[in-house]
């Protein structure tokens, strides 16, 4: 914009001189004004038409002054008045491709940090797929161990427990007989560690964050929100009650609801984790008063509330604004099995 000002300018500066080439007068004057606001003004319009119409306009008006005021050097202020109007076209033309070729640099520039910023999402995403890959086949690994051992090392151990109980039973001899007491209870030792080693590698092979993922992924006709707070070091059988309860949910869902949305949300506690899920869908006078006498006959609510006091929680149907389930499952009554 300043350099274009500056074009108009200068240009505006020679007519001035050409037009007062024989004299300052008061016409001359008026018309050197009348140039100046003509060439400004043309800077401040947006379209091409009206900024190359408002640029020729003090030419025109020069080369008018010029025939009428001084025709004996007529010749010389037009050539004069064409050089400087070829000047200006150049120039404004000039000033035009520039701002044309930045504007495109900057596009440019614009696109590329664009196209990396994308490129590095999708970067982040195969990381992710890629961490998640190794992580399921991980704990598919450790399910298999978990497997293999208790299915052949524990076999075996029980196996050499009950020889080693008949071998004890018909032993006559008292000499050994704290010797078999000694490698009787190695063996339930032994046998007790790998149960626990078992039931660690057991634990961790649940993945509730891919389950959940999962089960909220039948929803196909609403959209979800879901705020996890997921911990994977939760017990097993919190996992799988939770896991249950869920699905539960969902599946009353898509057999039930009139609704389009679903809430989930899963909050833990320093001693107990709560689960909500609810829906948008609208319920009958009938329904209402079943749930709120607990007078429902499926299975899938009283399932609810058997999952939760399995655990020593507890479970609640709330039919505000919608339908809510929401359970409170505590920790210190998860037992590991």
């Amino acid at each position: 914009m300043l350099y274009d000002i500056i074009i108009r300018l200068l240009s505006a500066a020679g007519l001035t001189i050409i037009i007062n080439a024989n004299g300052i007068t008061t016409l001359s004057v008026v018309v050197s004004i009348c140039v100046f606001l003509f060439m400004e003004i043309s800077v401040i319009v947006n379209t091409k038409l009206s900024c190359g119409t408002l640029t020729l306009i003090p030419f025109f008006i020069s080369i008018v002054y010029i025939s009428l005021e001084a025709p004996s050097k007529y010749p010389i202020y037009i050539v004069a008045t064409l050089i400087l109007s070829g000047f200006t076209g150049i120039a404004i033309h000039l000033y035009e491709r520039m701002t044309d070729y930045k504007k495109q640099l900057h596009r440019t520039r614009d696109d590329s940090i664009e196209l990396e910023e994308a490129l590095k999402n999708k970067n982040r995403a195969l990381l992710l797929e890629q961490d998640q890959q190794v992580h399921l086949a991980t704990l598919a690994e450790r399910n298999r161990i978990a497997r293999d051992i208790h299915d052949n090392v524990g076999h075996l151990l029980s196996r050499a427990i009950l020889l080693l109980g008949a071998i004890s039973t018909v032993n006559t001899d008292e000499k050994i007989a704290p010797q078999l007491k000694m490698l009787s209870d190695t063996l339930d030792e032994s046998m007790e560690k790998m149960r626990s080693s078992v039931h660690d590698l057991h634990d961790d092979s649940i993945d509730l964050e891919k389950n959940i993922t999962d089960i909220l992924n039948e929803l196909k006709g609403f959209t979800v929100n879901a705020e996890l707070d997921l911990d994977e070091v939760l017990p097993t059988e919190l996992k799988l009650t939770i896991i249950g309860i869920l699905k539960e949910a969902t599946t009353n869902i898509i057999k039930h609801s009139n609704g389009n949305t679903v809430a989930v949300i899963l909050h833990k506690n320093n001693s107990f984790c709560t689960l909500s899920i609810t829906d948008n869908g609208t319920l009958t006078d009938k329904q209402k008063s079943t749930i709120l006498n607990e007078g429902y006959e499926g299975i899938g609510l009283t399932n609810i509330k058997n999952r939760a006091s399995s655990l020593g929680g507890d479970a609640y149907f709330y039919i505000n604004d919608g339908f809510t389930v929401y359970t409170r499952l505590p920790f210190k009554n998860t037992m590991r099995g």
